[in-house]
């Protein structure tokens, strides 16, 4: 029997002798493999670029999210950050508003939210990947690339977006840094260390992929807006280089930038405050707003957007019992009015049936107004009427009175005896 012991040996590339292959060193030079050498240099190459990029000043992204908390407790003490007043009166994004010349309304509202739980989602991504894409850039280009994509995504909610709904919050901004890393990383490819651009690619793709499932499985998130904040950072960062691990000072061409749009930020804000229109802010406006008796406020909602879907209705009736035109001021107070019964919250069955009732007729006398409305269409509208308010009667006679709510009649319901209007005392 022979026994042959096979010794696996390498040739060393520095000294040129015989090493064993398990041996991670040269046994007489102490030398290392070159695949271990060129993977030693990639990780100080990566460790390197990380120091000089990633540990750099990132003080406006947290200033951001401060200003972003600011201006959600001072929605808060005014009357409640879900109320729609109370976000017109800061602010908010409306079609017709911004189209009348308030065009801070394409500034501020990235600055506001509806409800905690839209403030914390939209700060804790802020937090995350606001630090890191300001190191990449800078503050002045960070600046530009955050406002720019803000103002880019209620733009594309200007044109996009139904004319009633109203928009807030940072997502559009958000989206635009989402945007911008995803440009980044493919854009200075053969700059960033392979370990560093495999884990922020995976790290982006990742979370844009879910931000953009939720963008389009959630019905009332403005897509137009995430839409438009995602395409403005990319298009930003196809443009605006980033700052390389060995700039020093910032060109002054992207200070100018950032002062200016933080000038229009400003400008913005002031507008704001000089046409303000809503309640002080104070404790009493906190607690009253807060949600801590929500069946209350909902029942408030669903005597104001009754109120309001029959004003509507019997105005436009009344056009077409005289065979007149319907203004367009009416058209989109219908449309207005269907909206603000859409998103009621339910609090009791029958007035869950009333609202419905309600919805259906508005639509009906909606799709009858582009042409000339036949009489017998126009006696359907008010027989429609008339029961939706034996309807209204009988629940607040058997249940509404349980809420604090009454039959109040009102003058504008003269011509038509017997309607009235859903009050709370």
């Amino acid at each position: 029997m022979e026994i042959t012991t096979e010794r696996q040996v390498r040739v060393c590339h520095q000294c040129g002798l015989l090493t064993p292959s398990a041996a991670l060193r040269c046994l007489e030079c102490g030398a290392f493999p070159p695949e271990v050498e060129r993977e030693q240099r990639e990780r100080q190459r990566a460790a390197k670029f990380v120091e000089a990029v990633f540990f750099r000043r990132v003080a406006l992204s947290y200033i951001l999210v401060g200003i972003n908390i600011a201006m959600f407790l001072l929605t808060a003490f005014a009357g409640g950050s879900t109320d729609v007043d109370v976000l017109m009166a800061f602010g908010a994004c409306n079609q017709q508003l911004i189209a009348s010349g308030e065009l801070w309304r394409l500034v501020v509202p990235m600055f506001l939210h509806i409800g905690v739980i839209h403030l914390l989602v939209n700060m804790y991504a802020l937090w995350s990947l606001g630090p890191q894409l300001e190191s990449l850039y800078g503050s002045a280009r960070f600046t530009i690339l955050y406002v720019l994509s803000g103002i880019g995504g209620f733009v594309a909610s200007y044109f996009f977006s139904h004319p009633a709904s109203i928009g807030a919050g940072a997502s559009g901004a958000l989206f635009g840094m989402f945007g911008a890393l995803l440009v980044f990383v493919y854009k200075y490819r053969q700059e960033i260390p392979p370990a560093v651009r495999s884990a922020m690619q995976r790290g982006i793709w990742l979370t844009l992929a879910i931000n953009l499932i939720i963008t389009f499985s959630i019905p009332f998130i403005s897509r137009a807006g995430h839409l438009g904040g995602l395409i403005t950072g990319m298009g930003l960062a196809l443009v605006i280089p980033y700052s390389p691990p060995h700039e020093r000072a910032t060109p002054i061409i992207w200070r100018i930038w950032q002062v200016l749009l933080l000038s229009v930020v400003a400008a913005s804000f002031g507008a704001m405050f000089w046409h303000y229109q809503g309640e002080r802010p104070s404790l009493k406006r906190f607690i009253a707003g807060s949600n801590w008796f929500p069946e209350n406020k909902a029942i408030s909602r669903f005597a104001e957007a009754c109120n309001e879907g029959e004003r509507v209705y019997r105005l436009i009736l009344r056009q077409l019992e005289a065979g007149q035109p319907v203004p367009e001021e009416l058209r989109a107070a219908s449309a207005a009015a269907r909206l603000q019964l859409r998103q009621l919250q339910p609090f009791n069955d029958g007035a869950t049936r009333l609202v419905a009732e309600l919805s259906d007729l508005l639509e009906t006398q909606a799709a009858a107004l582009d042409q000339p409305a036949p009489p017998r269409l126009v006696e359907q509208l008010r027989e429609g009427l008339d029961a939706y308010e034996r309807h209204q009667r009988r629940w607040l006679q058997e249940e509404g009175s349980n809420y604090g709510l009454e039959f109040v009649a009102s003058d504008e319901s003269k011509p038509s005896p017997g309607s009235g209007e859903t009050k709370q005392p």
